[in-house]
């Protein structure tokens, strides 16, 4: 029996399939568009189809997917039945879990990257066979009776020099994947990558709420003879807040982006409690200096999520940008300014502290 299921956990997944049912679920041309795993464990049952990208959302979303494996199952006359589960994974699960399917990826890309090395070398060592016998400075002779073998030996080795150099290019690649999977975890838990998806999960998390609470997309109020109410000759506008099954998907999707907010503030509390610092609004002044790319910027305003800096034309060396010094391509002083993220920063200066770096008198 084929078990269609979608839950926050496992995505959606269909299990119980057979391996002539591939042209059904792949990705090739009339296939539903899935993906195969080995991985994946359902009910003692190993590997699935699953819709990648998938976890972590309410079944609800993946409704016109589910309608559309369910169609083609009825066309092949396979018998299937589907399972909705709405129950959530705390974010220090599905941290967990990715992970380790990041290590078991490492393990796999490094196999592959040993096995398409070792290849390569095969290759080369057949490629240096090829020509073992024959000179390096030895032509091909026209006309003589070695003529063909020579050729042949030349064509050989070129052959697998060839795939030599595929191997090796197959070999630097998997090497990539290898250091990208082993290290995903210390890049997902960098305090500014951190910080930066807290601001992300914020904005989705307040674009929820909107739509909970009908402020997304309010609506024309009517009297009931059907007119618009006017406020100050003004229409007025009335919540619709959402209802049925949309709502319990919102309701979802703001009970994970909360638990994930929270587990990620948890671990930029653990990296500033290690030394980390983590630069934000209260941190800056006008008049103090960021440093950014090796060079200080005076900052001429500190904003919520930026700093207002003084900028104009680098010179080469220079080490420090100030609303005096900036100067435009043709040399003359400009007032422009740019913005730069906090998370971009790597150091702070005060204006007596730049003034005494530069041997100069501070500002009054």
């Amino acid at each position: 029996m084929i078990t269609i299921h979608a839950s926050p956990a496992y995505g959606l997944i269909v299990v119980g399939t057979e391996p002539h049912h591939a042209h059904l679920f792949g990705r090739r041309r009339g296939g539903l568009g899935l993906r195969w795993s080995d991985h994946i464990t359902y009910n003692d049952a190993t590997g699935a189809w699953y819709l990648p990208r998938s976890r972590d959302q309410h079944p609800s979303k993946h409704q016109a997917r589910i309608a559309e494996i369910e169609q083609r199952l009825r066309a092949e006359g396979l018998a299937f039945h589907t399972k909705l589960d709405t129950g959530t994974r705390s974010p220090h699960q599905a941290e967990a879990e990715l992970n380790q399917r990041a290590q078991a990826r490492a393990a796999a890309y490094r196999t592959r990257a040993i096995n398409a090395h070792r290849r390569a070398e095969t290759h080369h060592d057949k490629a240096a066979k090829a020509i073992a016998g024959y000179p390096p400075d030895q032509p091909i002779l026209a006309g003589h009776h070695s003529q063909r073998a020579h050729e042949n030996a030349y064509e050989r080795s070129d052959r697998h020099t060839r795939k030599a150099f595929a191997e090796s290019d197959k070999a630097r690649y998997w090497v990539a994947r290898h250091r990208a999977a082993e290290h995903l975890e210390r890049h997902r838990n960098h305090p500014n990558t951190t910080v930066r998806r807290i601001e992300r999960l914020q904005a989705q998390l307040a674009r929820v709420t909107r739509q909970l609470d009908g402020t997304a997309h309010p609506q024309l109020a009517t009297d009931d003879d059907g007119q618009a109410v006017m406020v100050d000759g003004r229409p007025l506008l009335r919540p619709q807040p959402a209802t049925g099954s949309y709502r319990d998907q919102l309701l979802t999707d703001q009970q994970i982006l909360t638990g994930k907010i929270a587990y990620w503030k948890e671990t930029v509390d653990q990296a500033e409690a290690d030394g980390v610092k983590i630069w934000r609004q209260a941190d800056f002044a006008a008049g103090d200096y960021a440093l950014f790319l090796g060079t200080w910027f005076e900052v001429t305003r500190a904003n919520s999520k930026t700093v207002t800096i003084a900028w104009g034309h680098l010179e080469p060396g220079q080490q420090v940008m100030s609303r005096a010094n900036a100067r435009d391509q043709d040399g003359q002083p400009s007032t422009r300014t740019e913005r730069l993220p906090y998370h971009q920063l790597q150091g702070r200066r005060s204006a007596i502290d730049m003034a005494e770096l530069l041997n100069a008198e501070p500002p009054s």
